[in-house]
C-alpha cells in the first residue's frame, strides 16, 4: 500500500503527456477523420416523355450511415443468424419552384405536388457489418411530372422514430421534350436492348464512377427531326488547368444515327444488383444514345464528359469523379502520399518530389510509381497499392498514444517487409516483453518500452 501514492503521482504526470500526444493530429490522421464520414449517394434521373418526364431520386446508403438495433427475442420473421436490424424509412416530397439548397432548416411554403415513402428492413449477422462501407442499401422513389421548375426533399428517419436522421434538398428542371435543346447524361453499370425493350441498371454513386470498372453513358439527346451524328469526348481534368486549355481527350466515340434508339413508358424499380429501369422501344419518342466507356483503363482522377453535335457545338456535359472505394488513406492527398514515401526514398529524392505545384507533384508522383509498376499494361498499380495499404495497416495496428503506427519501429518493419511469416512473443522474468518477427531472410527482435504497446527494434538477425 505504501507504493500507491507514488503510483498516483506517476499517473498524474503521465496523463498530460498522453493528452498532449492525442491533441496533435497529423495530416494523415486528418485524412482518416475525413474518410471516416459515412457515405450516402443521391442520383437524379429524368426520362423525358411527351407530357413531361419520369423523375427518379435514387439513393444508396452505406451501412455505417444507418442506425442499427439489436434483434429482440420477441421479433417474428427474423432471418436465421441475424443479430442486428435497421428499419429504413425514406420519404420524398416534390414542391413547385426553386429554393436555395444551401440554406438549412428553411421552411418550404411552395405547393406540394407529390409525396411518397420507401420502407425496408435490413438484417445483419455481426456488429462489424453494421459499420461496413462495402455493404449498402439502395432504392428509388419516382413519379411522372409535368414540365416546370421543382425542388424535392429526401429524408431518412431514424429507426423506430419520427426524428429526422438526414435530409437532402435539390432543385430539378423538367423540360418539355418538344423544346429540349440540351443533352442529359446518366451513368449506367449495364445496358441491354432488343427490338422492343431496353433494360439497364443505374450506376448509383451520385456523380462518381468506380475506379477500375467499365460503365456506360445513357444520353438523352435533344429533340431533332434530322438524323445527325454526335460525338462523345471524355477529358481527364488536371490540377491547375483551366477549362479553356483542355487536354487531349482520354476517350472519343462517334455516336451514329443508326445507334440511337427511341424510348417511352419507363419503369424504375429496385433490383437485385441495383436500381433498374425498363423502357419500350418505340418511334417518335425521346431519343437516347448509349456508349460503353472503358473506364478500367482510366487513371483514378476527375473527368469531364462532353456531348457535341456534328458541328462540334457542346450540347451537354457532366463531370464525374473516379471513386476508389477502398483507396489507401494516404492517396487522398498528394502531399501526404509523397511524404509517406520517406520510408523508401532518399531525402534528396523526397525533396525533389515535394517541389513544384500540385500538378507538378502529381506528375512526378505518378512517374515514380509507373516506373515500378509490375503490370504496366494495366492502369492499376499493385506495388503502389500494397505500399500504401501497409501504411494503413501499420497505423491501425501499431499506433500508441505517443506515436502514429507508421512512425513506430514495428510500423517501419511492416511497411518495408510486410507481414512476417511468424510472430513469437517472449515474456522473460523481470525483463521487458519481446516480440520476434520471423521472415525468410531475417528475424527482427522488438522489445517493449512502455505498457502502452510501444516496441523498439533491438536486434536484427540474418
Amino acid at each position: 500500500m505504501k507504493h500507491l501514492p507514488y503510483l498516483f503521482v506517476f499517473i498524474l504526470l503521465l496523463i498530460p503527456a498522453i493528452s498532449e500526444a492525442q491533441r496533435q493530429t497529423t495530416p494523415y490522421e486528418a485524412l482518416i477523420q475525413r474518410s471516416d464520414r459515412p457515405n450516402s449517394y443521391i442520383t437524379d434521373v429524368l426520362l423525358p416523355s411527351e407530357d413531361g418526364a419520369t423523375v427518379g431520386a435514387l439513393f444508396r446508403l452505406d451501412y455505417d450511415l444507418i442506425p442499427f438495433l439489436r434483434v429482440r427475442p420477441d421479433m417474428n420473421d427474423t432471418p436465421d443468424g441475424a443479430e442486428y436490424f435497421a428499419p429504413i424509412q425514406m420519404g420524398i416530397e416534390f414542391f413547385e419552384g426553386r429554393v436555395n439548397t444551401t440554406r438549412r432548416n428553411q421552411s418550404n411554403n411552395m405547393p406540394s405536388v407529390y409525396r411518397d415513402s420507401y420502407l425496408d428492413t435490413v438484417y445483419v449477422s455481426s456488429f462489424e457489418q453494421t459499420r461496413s462501407r462495402q455493404q449498402h442499401v439502395q432504392g428509388v422513389l419516382n413519379t411522372s411530372i409535368e414540365p416546370g421548375s421543382y425542388n424535392y426533399e429526401l429524408q431518412l428517419t431514424r429507426a423506430q422514430s419520427t426524428e429526422e436522421q438526414s435530409s437532402t434538398r435539390r432543385n430539378i428542371e423538367v423540360p418539355s421534350y418538344d423544346t429540349l435543346s440540351r443533352a442529359n447524361v446518366m451513368l449506367l453499370s449495364n445496358f441491354n436492348s432488343n427490338n422492343s425493350k431496353a433494360t439497364g441498371t443505374f450506376l448509383n454513386y451520385g456523380d462518381n464512377v468506380l475506379y477500375g470498372s467499365d460503365y456506360s453513358l445513357m444520353i438523352v439527346l435533344p429533340n431533332s427531326e434530322t438524323n445527325e451524328d454526335y460525338n462523345v469526348e471524355i477529358y481527364r481534368m488536371e490540377s491547375g488547368r483551366s477549362d479553356d486549355t483542355m487536354p487531349e481527350p482520354t476517350f472519343e466515340y462517334s455516336l451514329t444515327s443508326d445507334e440511337i434508339i427511341s424510348g417511352a413508358n419507363y419503369q424504375l424499380n429496385r433490383g437485385s444488383d441495383g436500381v433498374e429501369f425498363t423502357m419500350d422501344i418505340t418511334t417518335d419518342s425521346a431519343r437516347f444514345g448509349v456508349v460503353s466507356v472503358p473506364n478500367s483503363g482510366f487513371e483514378n482522377a476527375r473527368y469531364r464528359i462532353q456531348i457535341l453535335d456534328s458541328e462540334d457545338q457542346v450540347l451537354g456535359s457532366k463531370t464525374v469523379n473516379s471513386r476508389w472505394l477502398d483507396m489507401p488513406i494516404s492517396l487522398l492527398n498528394i502531399d501526404v502520399a509523397i511524404n509517406m514515401m520517406r520510408f523508401i526514398v532518399s531525402d534528396s529524392e523526397l525533396d525533389r518530389l515535394q517541389r513544384g505545384s500540385s500538378a507538378e507533384k502529381e506528375r512526378k508522383f505518378r512517374e515514380y510509381w509507373e516506373q515500378r509498376d509490375p503490370t504496366p499494361d494495366t492502369e492499376f498499380n499493385e506495388l503502389m497499392t500494397e505500399y500504401y495499404n501497409r501504411i494503413d495497416y501499420a497505423y491501425r495496428n501499431f499506433t500508441t498514444p505517443q506515436t502514429p503506427g507508421y512512425e513506430s519501429d514495428q510500423g517501419h518493419a511492416y511497411i518495408l517487409y510486410g507481414q512476417p511469416d511468424n510472430v513469437k512473443r517472449r515474456l522473460p522474468t523481470d525483463q521487458p516483453t519481446r516480440e520476434l518477427w520471423e521472415y525468410p531472410n531475417r528475424t527482427l527482435v522488438f522489445e517493449a518500452t512502455t505498457g502502452f504497446g510501444d516496441f523498439k527494434l533491438v536486434e536484427e538477425r540474418q
